[in-house]
């Protein structure tokens, strides 16, 4: 009865957070989930073509003419859009939805699902961190708190963005991990790549923890997940989903809602030219330079040395999540499309610093990552054209700095 106790409080705080965004975001627009609803509808009335929209820059196509037509049926008469850039295995499976729900009600339901998903993210952030320094209460307090105040945490819900649903698997993953089910770890993981390709990487974990079996039941997951979408939706719309892939590679979104190193390094080569544009207004996709593309690949197998040999000597629980966050934080930022909402997670694990740091140092950090990413300084910046690389540099320069902190804290431990 004590320890239900309390939870009590954290559970009263997760409620009110959910209902608050459920509120807030209920019968809205949610432009992220545009591209699910729309390409399982045209799979569904049988018009593959339209699931993945032509031009070489990815995100900036005008949608299909027939998709704004089924969206003015609806009565909505100025409606945004997002291309579809996911396996074609989603607009498949989720055809039998779209066409039994309006898009409001697609959208509702999507919105239900993304604040469930939420809530299970911190839940499993608690099961994995096990902190001691923290109650539940105060790790509820915090984590729900940086999903409310921040930019990036808000962000997912007000675009409907599907990304903390694959958080939340992610995080699944490594707790099972943790508990040594390494067969569900695998194919949770699998599961969140098949949505969304970048959590593949995050396999790296298993490799570093000599976790075999882990790895293997993520191979098998990911190939039959693989076959099921080359079995359902067939190849040639695989073919063009890679062909869009292969077009993000060669190109640079500018954006000021990224946390990118790529975008960072594009923007240093145009000021080394004179030819830098400052103004972000609408988001733009120009030709990369190769050098850039390989660069962040250093970066990236920087970032994984640098995890390996900081936490090798760590306990075996605190090693494990301390590397996930690090990867995690690794990936967001060489991740070509590491949109500020991927900082979701991040921010709800926010709370593990003070199991790595003493409270000062750790409030001080939770504070700065807080207000960089808050609602008001997005809300400040965002009118401004001119401040948009002051929004990457920011975004960029958190990612980066919390990468360090959290690695030198790995150090310290090992040296006690």
């Amino acid at each position: 009865m004590p320890n239900k106790t309390r939870k009590l409080p954290a559970l009263i705080i997760a409620s009110l957070w959910a209902a608050v965004i459920l509120w807030l975001n209920w019968g809205e627009w949610k432009i992220d989930l545009t591209a699910l609803y729309f390409a399982a509808q045209s799979w569904w009335v049988g018009l593959p073509d339209l699931i993945y929209q032509e031009g070489p820059a990815t995100f900036l196509v005008d949608p299909p003419s027939q998709w704004v037509d089924w969206a003015h049926a609806e009565g909505w008469t100025e409606p945004y859009f997002t291309p579809f850039l996911y396996p074609p295995l989603w607009a498949v499976l989720l055809s039998p939805v779209a066409g039994a729900l309006t898009v409001v009600q697609f959208f509702n339901a999507g919105l239900i699902v993304n604040v469930a998903a939420s809530v299970w993210m911190v839940w499993l952030g608690w099961k994995l961190v096990e902190p001691r320094e923290l109650s539940p209460t105060l790790w509820a307090l915090l984590s729900f708190g940086l999903l409310f105040t921040t930019a990036a945490g808000y962000m997912t819900y007000w675009l409907g963005q599907p990304q903390v649903i694959v958080s939340a698997l992610t995080l699944a993953s490594v707790l099972a991990l943790a508990q040594g089910r390494d067969l569900p770890a695998g194919g949770l993981l699998a599961l969140a790549a098949a949505a969304k390709l970048s959590p593949a990487f995050l396999v790296v974990l298993f490799v570093m923890e000599r976790r075999w079996r882990a790895l293997a039941a993520f191979t098998v997951a990911g190939a039959l997940l693989a076959g099921l979408s080359v079995v359902l939706a067939g190849w040639p719309l695989h073919a063009e989903l890679l062909e869009k892939l292969a077009q993000i590679e060669a190109r640079t979104l500018v954006s000021r809602i990224l946390v990118s190193l790529e975008l960072v390094l594009f923007q240093l080569h145009e000021t080394l030219l004179g030819t830098a544009n400052w103004v972000i207004g609408h988001p733009r996709m120009p030709m990369e330079p190769v050098w850039i593309a390989w660069t962040v690949r250093l970066a990236l197998f920087a970032a994984v040395a640098v995890t390996h040999v900081s936490t090798r000597d760590l306990p075996p629980r605190l090693r494990l999540w301390m590397r996930f966050y690090l990867l995690l934080l690794a990936t967001l930022v060489t991740n070509p499309l590491g949109w500020m909402h991927y900082m979701a997670l991040p921010l709800a694990l926010l709370p593990a610093l003070f199991e790595i740091l003493e409270r000062r140092p750790a409030t001080l950090a939770l504070l700065a990552v807080g207000v960089v990413y808050s609602m008001p300084l997005f809300l400040l910046l965002a009118p401004l054209d001119y401040a948009g690389f002051a929004q990457v540099g920011l975004s960029f320069a958190a990612v980066t700095g919390l990468f360090f902190l959290v690695a030198s804290a790995a150090k310290r431990h090992r040296a006690s």
